[in-house]
């Protein structure tokens, strides 16, 4: 979809994509409240309770949902008169009720450790967009048709998790919703929902001020960046998908609660730094190499500024479900707020200066994004425990670091080369030199190599050994 949405529909179309999916996703925090996350960790640490807590969260969710989607139909409205983006942002509302429940069956299925039936939601609904959207794009359809293909899919993971939840609990009590029990689930969610919803605003205010401030084109440049940069976070989305209930298991146990968080860091950082490199040294060969049309080349900039956030997001990631298993998700959630309010504090001046002086905003909230992971990572360094990183965690970034630097320097002398064997050339040199600085071993790397090939793999084993 990175390859093809750029091409077939355009800077601006991909802009008012870009503004629907924003808009939305920050209206359907309504739908949240953050009941997943709490719905995750009361499912590790009761799996008997596993039903009451689902249905009750799968109630709420409707109800919020309907709320969520009122409230973005008249948001709306008021917010734009174009008619294509308004067409959208009402296609993907019925998206948002779709996900509260989705999010709902598969915070159950992540507390039970059910890791498969995470992998085929994300297969199901990932594959199932791109392939209805591709047909739709080659049809000659436009950005209306590719939301409608987003909800289809998002649809069709609903169900195939749903089917799964039932047969992993088997035999489900005839329950109604309790009031004691959607208490429980409002006050025990509200500290994660005011993390998520601080995430939810510095992660896509950018998006809806560059479309209030600037054009749909530079939306569409910013989103393309935004993409290209993104899919390399699928590695610390898996990490933390696996060690949120590892770690819960763990609490009691402080040695290997520090053990498994150590090495989700180190998993982290050793291949998502040659990535950032990679990117910003052949940013510019990667838009060429994916064929957009010439408008695009305004995304290389966005994208060599946004690299770095790769590391920074990963790295977040795994420290913010260390906090939230060790029940500080309140500290966790006031950083986030004031990351939220500091976001687009600076994202303003930002975009209107680089709008002025390069006719370019999304330079802008390139720099206030990283920036915005910078004063994350630190925030939430300080608010970890002490002792669950130490100093095997610094070595381990400047090992990586190392091997790093040595890519760098190939990867420079091979830019005129094929972006392939350029890619090929940095990344042998880096696992070369990551041996060689100590950052991984040949039997880590064949574990790597292994993880990928395995399908009967035990993520938690791996992480914890």
């Amino acid at each position: 979809m990175a390859v093809l949405l750029p091409r077939y529909l355009g800077d601006a179309n991909l802009g008012k994509i870009a503004f629907g999916l924003a808009f939305t996703a920050l209206v359907g925090l309504v739908a949240d409240l953050g009941t997943a996350t709490f719905l995750t960790k009361e499912v590790a640490r009761s799996r008997e309770r596993v039903a009451t807590l689902t249905i009750n969260t799968v109630t709420m969710r409707l109800v919020l949902g309907g709320i969520a989607i009122i409230a973005a139909v008249i948001g709306v409205n008021f917010s734009t008169t174009d008619e294509v983006s308004r067409s959208i942002v009402y296609v993907l509302s019925g998206g948002m009720l779709v996900i509260a429940l989705s999010n709902a069956v598969t915070a159950a299925l992540q507390g039970l450790q059910l890791i498969k039936g995470l992998a085929l939601f994300s297969i199901v609904t990932k594959l199932g967009y791109a392939g209805i959207a591709i047909a739709a794009l080659l049809g000659g359809a436009g950005p209306i048709q590719v939301a409608l293909a987003w909800v289809i899919s998002q649809t069709l993971g609903l169900v195939v998790v749903s089917v799964i939840l039932v047969r992993a609990v088997g035999r489900w009590p005839r329950l109604v919703p309790d009031s004691t029990t959607l208490r429980i689930l409002l006050l025990g969610g509200l500290p994660f929902f005011v993390w998520q919803a601080a995430l939810m605003v510095y992660g896509q205010v950018d998006a809806v001020l560059l479309s209030f401030l600037t054009e749909d084109a530079v939306v569409g440049w910013y989103s393309a960046a935004y993409r290209i940069v993104t899919i390399p976070l699928f590695l610390p989305t898996i990490i933390m998908t696996v060690i949120f209930p590892a770690l819960a298991g763990a609490s009691g146990d402080s040695r290997q609660f520090s053990t498994i968080a150590r090495r989700a860091i180190h998993v982290v950082l050793l291949p998502s730094i040659p990535m950032v490199l990679g990117i910003m040294l052949l940013s510019d060969k990667l838009v060429a190499f994916m064929g957009y049309p010439e408008e695009f080349s305004h995304s290389v900039a966005p994208m060599i500024l946004l690299a770095p956030h790769i590391v920074l997001v990963g790295v977040n990631m795994v420290v913010g479900t260390v906090l939230q298993t060790r029940d500080r998700q309140r500290n966790w959630a006031m950083a986030g707020v004031m990351a939220a309010i500091l976001n687009p504090l600076l994202n303003y001046p930002a975009i209107m200066f680089t709008q002025s002086q390069f006719g370019n905003g999304a330079i802008g909230a390139s720099v206030v994004t990283t920036l915005t992971e910078v004063f994350m990572l630190g925030a939430g360094l300080y608010l970890l425990p002490r002792g669950v990183l130490g100093r095997q965690t610094l070595t381990d970034l400047g090992r990586c670091l190392a091997a790093g630097l040595l890519m760098v320097v190939t990867v420079t002398l091979a830019r005129d080369l094929p972006l392939i064997v350029a890619v090929a050339i940095g990344a042998i040199t880096y696992a070369i030199g990551a041996v060689v600085v100590g950052a991984a071993s040949v039997t880590e790397l064949r574990q790597v190599v292994g993880l990928v090939l395995r399908r009967e793999a035990s993520p938690r084993y791996e992480l914890a050994s």
